[in-house]
């Protein structure tokens, strides 16, 4: 990631930052009086491995092939205002650079730009880069930019909690765009918004004491007029000295039983600088005093409007806030203490850039080029900066890149209240400590393994230490600011490992291992059928979920597996994997129940979420698929589109399926008649979060009916999704491959978790 310094000129920005100016497709810009945003669309050039199938060679399942993709990004960048002259030389050179078509492509279009200083630069961005500006409405942007950052970025939305460390908690609780709230933007003054959708709001109020007070004020208190250095000394500073509390009026034994309120509580902000010259006080002091008082107002204030039009969610926004711990934390106390608790209080992680992509959605709507944005975009963990609450500055950058469309999964119970984390590291010491020390000590082999897949590029050594370094910095930074790139969780420490990858030209490290796996299971199959059907039917379901469970173990992500797999080769099958499972009675046992439910033929179509390649996916779940299609059930096989470990993806999953049906018939026939389906959902994780998932699954999910969801994995499973609630019947299937993991479930290692929910069950809760 790359650190802004509000010091140095934007020609000294570190390349990696605007490394993709000269492809940029289109601008917008938010020009405020201290700080400016800039956002910008390109074209980045991906390496991507594509599966080819040939059903005429016998050398191989499949062939891979590294090409070179391109794909859209959202670049966004933030400096000072003074150095406005310095960003458009840079932009001009670097677009006039490009063969002069940049600068072509900027100018077919105009500009569009929006903030204080929309009119003051108008005709000296129209001077330096010959366009034209177009002026975008604030308010308009700033609801715009807040709408698309709530809709495409999890973990934007946070609270500050005082008691909790670090103060950060993340929700999620604004993203489906129902309830109107309050929007609250502070800048020189105050606008208060209520916000029905991304195009509808009204400004129902505000005030003249916003930031503009404080920093107007604290200027003539402090004699400097740098806005960051304010906060600073006020931060230092200690409001009681100034302010007159209840206790200072009623004593603090007697004042709750006067008028029922805490000594601590202020009666009169500054009212003890009524009784003193005001020499006698700190600057520090002085500027606590300030800040709370203009913070206090604007809370009570916003939480007089939310309860006058019946809105429970208060989001704050602006220049005033830049991630301040005092400031977030005053309003906060402002709007519990005046509403007892009814009405909460939201800050957010990217809000400096909300009026520069608002500006920038505005201009492709009135150019007809919304097309642009169809799709889902996803924050880039190893381009974008962290985010370092209580400094301004830890959100210098920011990239999105464009992914598939992706959508609510449709069997979730009640969409609201689905989390897809089991833990949260942020808040969890033990488990931050240990996961980190985790995951931070397989870096190596990553990178070897990321290096021997790529044996004749020339490169690969030099870039798998690119990698090893940006992972390195990312587990330095979450252990300094366990929120530095949002809610912090397993689920986001292996996307980061998989954007760390992609970003070192490392599209997928485990090719050749998947490949290799796949083939050795194949072989294997026919006599695993064999063994199946010699089963008595009794005994069949148990034995398909054994059989699962058995293939799971094959988990190159699990440090222990890794161990025994690089030890025994491929001396360590299914068989091998079985009798590691822990005997029964398991952690969680509801095989019962579920082989009774099974028996019922009550199930009319299951989507299984698969997990690893090889035996796994081969001997493991598609047995288990092929069983439910002899009792009549239709089979969704859902997985990854993009790779991450040694998980199988939907162009390996067709490959595999089509070479099976050549030996299997009843496959090939289930597959031809549609009632066999393959489908790709959208991510690119080890982990599953239901709130993002391909269209296509969710139209398969309402098209066919289904009624029962399998998860199998310890990432999908376990990592997320444990607690999750279903609308249908559940079956969650995963082996405990980490002993830590284990034991915090209380189990041991290889313990399994086989949990049946009935829909029923889901309903009650």
């Amino acid at each position: 990631t790359s650190e802004y310094c509000s010091s140095i000129a934007i020609s000294e920005l570190s390349a990696d930052v605007l490394r993709d100016l000269p492809t940029a497709q289109r601008f917008a810009l938010d020009i405020g009086g201290s700080l400016s945003k800039i956002v910008y669309q390109s074209k980045r050039k991906w390496r991507k491995t594509f599966v080819v199938y040939d059903e005429n060679t016998d050398s191989h399942l499949y062939s891979t092939q590294e090409l070179e993709k391109e794909a859209d990004c959202l670049h966004f960048i933030k400096f000072e205002t003074r150095l406005l002259e310095n960003c458009l030389d840079f932009i001009y050179d670097n677009l006039k650079g490009s063969d002069g078509r940049g600068l072509e492509i900027l100018r077919n279009s105009p500009l569009r730009v929006t903030g204080g200083g929309a009119h003051k630069y108008r005709l000296a961005i129209e001077a330096k880069l010959g366009c034209v500006v177009e002026k975008e409405d604030e308010m308009t942007c700033l609801v715009r930019g807040c709408a698309f950052m709530l809709k495409h970025i999890p973990g934007e939305l946070f609270s500050y909690e005082h008691d909790s460390s670090p103060p950060c908690c993340f929700a999620d609780e604004l993203s489906d765009g129902g309830e109107p709230f309050l929007l609250v933007n502070i800048g020189s003054g105050v606008s208060m918004l209520k916000v029905e959708n991304e195009t509808t709001f009204t400004r129902i109020g505000g005030t003249s004491l916003g930031g503009g007070t404080f920093w107007g004020l604290g200027s003539l208190l402090a004699g400097t007029s740098d806005f960051d250095e304010l906060l600073e000394i006020a931060s230092q500073g200690d409001h009681r000295n100034v302010d007159m509390l209840v206790g200072d009026i009623y004593g603090s034994e007697s004042a709750s039983s006067v008028h029922g309120l805490s000594a601590d509580i202020i009666a009169s902000s500054f009212g003890k600088a009524s009784k003193a010259d005001c020499k006698e006080f700190s600057k520090p002091d002085l500027l606590r005093s300030l800040l709370i008082t203009v913070s206090n107002n604007i809370g009570q204030l916003a939480f007089l409007y939310a309860s006058r039009h019946q809105l429970r969610r208060i989001v704050f926004a602006g220049f005033f806030i830049r991630g301040h711990l005092l400031t977030m934390r005053t309003l906060t106390y402002g709007v519990n203490f005046w509403s007892q608790g009814s009405v909460k209080a939201y800050f957010l992680r990217h809000e400096g850039y909300l009026g520069a992509i608002g500006a920038f959605v505005r201009g492709l709507e009135k150019d007809r080029r919304i097309g642009v944005l169809t799709g889902s975009w996803a924050e880039n963990l190893c381009t974008s900066s962290s985010f370092d609450v209580g400094s301004w500055q830890g959100m210098a950058a920011l990239e999105l890149d464009k992914r598939k469309e992706l959508t609510d999964f449709p069997l979730l119970r009640d969409r609201l209240d689905y989390v897809p984390d089991t833990w949260d590291l942020s808040q969890d010491l033990s488990a931050r400590e240990y996961w980190l020390n985790c995951f931070e000590a397989s870096i190596d082999r990553h990178q070897q393994r990321a290096v021997l897949s790529q044996p004749d590029s020339p490169s690969a050594t030099e870039r798998g230490e690119a990698f090893r370094l940006a992972y390195q910095n990312f587990f330095k930074e979450a252990r300094a600011n366990p929120v530095a790139f949002g809610q912090l969780t397993v689920r986001r420490i292996l996307d980061v490992q998989e954007h760390c990858l992609r970003e070192s030209g490392f599209p997928d490290p485990f090719w050749v291992l998947k490949r290799e796996e796949n083939e050795v299971a194949l072989d294997g199959l026919q006599s695993r059928l064999s063994h199946l059907a010699s089963l008595p039917s009794a005994d069949l379901p148990a034995a398909l979920i054994r059989g699962l469970l058995g293939g799971n173990v094959f988990d190159w992500g699990a440090g222990r597996v890794a161990e025994l797999l690089a030890e025994h080769g491929k001396q360590f099958g299914l068989n091998e994997a079985m009798e590691q499972l822990q005997p029964r009675p398991w952690l969680v046992d509801d095989l019962d129940a579920w082989t009774s439910r099974l028996k019922a033929g009550v199930y009319t179509c299951a989507i299984v979420f698969v997990d690893n390649s090889g035996c796994d996916l081969l001997l493991g779940v598609l047995p288990f698929a092929i069983d439910l299609l002899d009792r009549g059930v239709k089979v969704i096989l859902a997985a990854n589109h993009g790779p991450a470990l040694n998980d199988v993806t939907i162009f390996e999953l067709r490959a595999l399926i089509r070479r099976v049906g050549s030996f299997v018939p009843r496959v090939a026939d289930a597959l031809s008649s549609g009632r066999l389906l393959l489908a790709g959902t959208g991510s690119s994780s080890p982990c599953l979060d239901l709130r993002y998932v391909s269209v296509e699954v969710a139209d398969a999910c309402r098209q066919e009916q289904v009624d029962l969801v399998v998860i199998e994995g310890m990432g999908r499973a376990v990592h997320t999704n444990l607690y999750a609630k279903f609308s249908c019947d559940c079956l969650k299937l995963a082996v405990l491959k980490n002993a830590w993991l284990a034991d915090r479930l209380g189990g041991n290692l290889f313990s399994v978790i086989c949990s049946f929910e009935p829909a029923a069950a889901a309903a009650v809760g």
